[in-house]
């Protein structure tokens, strides 16, 4: 059995008498026992869209939505190493309501920086804007949110991704513009002053592969400096494959590369998810309404979970622990902004499944997505 850890200001004081119970993934007969924790952790308040990374002293820092639907509000809560539950919520934009939330591609993304200093983007709404903040340096809350785009370069579709190097540089991605989602590119504005000032947006992608307008973004650095995004291409609106930036040179030249190929007319409104690991950054992505992942140094290694699922299976989420297992959870449902019932596989560092699957009864909310990442050496799944 998993356990299900409730959340919000009550939760912490039942946490604090319950203790927290972690469970392995069973096996099957014939399986190697599975050596990985799993437990799965409600996100605070009835919030949706969560993001979470964890820093260098082991805090978990998640971001989510709350108040409002199509607009909210965005916190931010940490859970330290041993703590038995959520910090109380800090608020992190300064304008009220000016987060979007309609769907899996909304909400914020954030990234640690080698100071500590948690940074943050998301979709404002009306108008639609890319919006950039950090912590304060004392760590009392958050700046005052920023515009990072007025919308020049064209429509905005999808949130926003960050990621910030081991120089402390930031880097901030988005796609927009024509009407065509065909002749999208895939933008980048760069701080190299810790997020002081940005430079001007500038585009980094091909302009043959497009941006799909509704798919999302990840992006992260890794322990060599690396720059990555992934982002779903949309070359002629119908080559919707699956595709991956890299930068050597602190975001000053990108290589593109092809991840999975999908043919597609239409939009799939799909996120991706890039994650760090001991052998080096993982990548986890949609196709044709199944869910899979690959290090990004063997794009031909693609592993994905067993078995079928009634519905599809959508926006694949990764985090990859200290002995080189992945764990990948996803939301199989109808609909793009159906959150569906939570599911997830652990795989051992060959690409095996670890014992059965996870997950089944529990509903990600409407709009929402998981969250994955492996705290005191176990995986949290964020939901």
């Amino acid at each position: 059995m998993v356990t299900v850890l409730r959340s919000g200001r009550a939760a912490v004081a039942v946490l604090a008498f319950a203790g927290v119970t972690w469970a392995g993934v069973s096996s099957g007969p014939a399986a190697e026992p599975s050596r990985a924790d799993v437990a799965t952790l409600r996100i605070p308040e009835g919030g949706r869209m969560p993001r979470a990374v964890v820093d260098a002293e082991g805090t978990v820092h998640l971001v989510y939505v709350a108040d409002g639907t199509d607009r909210g509000n965005l916190f931010h809560v940490t859970r330290a190493s041993g703590a038995p539950g959520w910090s109380e919520p800090q608020p992190v934009n300064s304008r009220a309501l000016s987060v979007s939330g309609v769907g899996p591609i909304d909400g914020a993304q954030l990234a640690i920086g080698p100071d500590g200093r948690v940074h943050a983007v998301w979709l404002q709404s009306e108008p639609a804007r890319f919006i950039y903040t950090r912590s304060r340096e004392n760590g009392s809350g958050f700046e005052p949110q920023r515009e990072l785009s007025t919308g020049d370069e064209g429509d905005l579709e999808a949130g926003p991704a960050v990621a910030v190097d081991r120089a402390g540089d930031i880097f901030v991605f988005w796609h927009a513009g024509a009407d065509e989602d065909a002749r999208r590119s895939v933008y980048l504005t760069a701080s190299r002053d810790g997020g002081t000032t940005f430079e001007p947006a500038r585009r980094v992608s091909p302009d043959v592969e497009g941006a799909c307008a509704c798919c999302g973004l990840s992006a992260m650095s890794d322990a060599a400096g690396a720059v990555r995004v992934s982002y779903r291409a949309a070359g002629a609106n119908v080559h919707r494959g699956q595709r991956l930036l890299t930068s050597t040179d602190a975001g000053r030249t990108f290589a593109d590369r092809l991840v999975d190929p999908w043919t597609l007319a239409a939009c799939p409104v799909s996120t991706t998810t890039l994650a760090a690991g001991p052998g080096g950054p993982t990548v986890a992505w949609e196709t044709e309404g199944q869910v899979h992942f690959a290090d990004v140094d063997r794009l031909d290694a693609v592993r994905s979970p067993p078995g079928r699922a009634r519905f599809r299976r959508k926006n694949p989420v990764v985090a990859v622990d200290s002995r080189g297992d992945t764990l990948l959870a996803w939301g199989d449902g109808p609909g793009f902004a159906f959150g569906g019932s939570l599911h997830w596989q652990v795989f051992d560092p060959t690409g095996h499944p670890l014992g059965k699957p996870g997950g089944g009864p529990e509903m990600i909310l409407t709009g929402s997505v998981a969250a994955v990442v492996v705290h005191d050496d176990r995986f949290l799944v964020i939901y």
